[in-house]
């Protein structure tokens, strides 16, 4: 514990920290009206969006630094993904609760994200053999690009039929893609990891009735 405190005092944790506490605050300035900025006939949260937009450059930043300055860490490779899932979920959930987006778009979102991280948790240190997938990524920035035009919502849905949600919805659908990809992957390691519990609980029975048996033995 005293080693992972120690990890967080390093820049990119530090960026990453920041992206996590940025969160409400990009709530709060995206579901508040009276935060709303307007622009020719419409008002939207544009300051939100700022928020968004400069907690998730700031991503870009803190793997460069990792990487340049050989400060990357175990604490790192835990809340980095985490700060950008929690960041991209409560955007859109922030944008559902003013209405820019539909609430199936954050119901489908989640049932990936909360089926992801029950997987990780059973594999724990086994989750790293799982290979990248460029689909994930390229899923990511689509997912992004939607988001950001959502915030905008009230343009598209008069002027160009709901752009913003079908390019989320095609995000949507390449996340799904590329879940699909890390699940083929990972049913192969669950299926190794129950497989070496059988045999250690076997060897286990084993070594308990050899014991038995020595002692009645004697």
């Amino acid at each position: 514990m005293k080693e992972l405190l120690k990890q967080l005092w390093t820049i990119p944790n530090m960026i990453t920290l920041f992206r996590i506490v940025a969160v409400p605050f990009m709530m709060w300035t995206t579901i508040d009206t009276s935060t709303y900025i307007q622009v020719g006939n419409y008002v939207f949260p544009i300051i939100g969006l700022v928020i968004l937009f400069v907690a998730a450059t700031s991503d870009l930043f803190d793997g460069w630094i990792a990487r340049k300055f050989n400060q990357g860490s175990q604490l790192g490779e835990i809340i980095d993904p985490f700060a950008d899932k929690i960041m991209q979920c409560a955007a859109i959930l922030s944008l559902v609760i003013i209405g820019y987006v539909h609430w199936a778009f954050i119901v489908v979102l989640l049932a990936k994200e909360v089926t992801m991280i029950i997987g990780g948790a059973f594999m724990a240190g086994d989750s790293k053999n799982i290979k990248a997938n460029y689909m994930g990524k390229a899923a990511s920035f689509v997912i992004c690009v939607a988001v950001i035009m959502s915030y905008f919502h009230a343009f598209w849905a008069e002027k160009v039929f709901y752009l913003d949600w079908i390019i989320l919805g095609v995000g949507l659908v390449l996340t799904y893609i590329a879940f699909f990809n890390y699940l083929m992957q990972a049913i192969g390691i669950i299926k190794n990891i129950l497989a070496k519990k059988k045999v250690a609980k076997e060897n286990s029975m084993d070594e308990t009735q050899s014991t038995i048996d020595a002692e009645e033995n004697k």
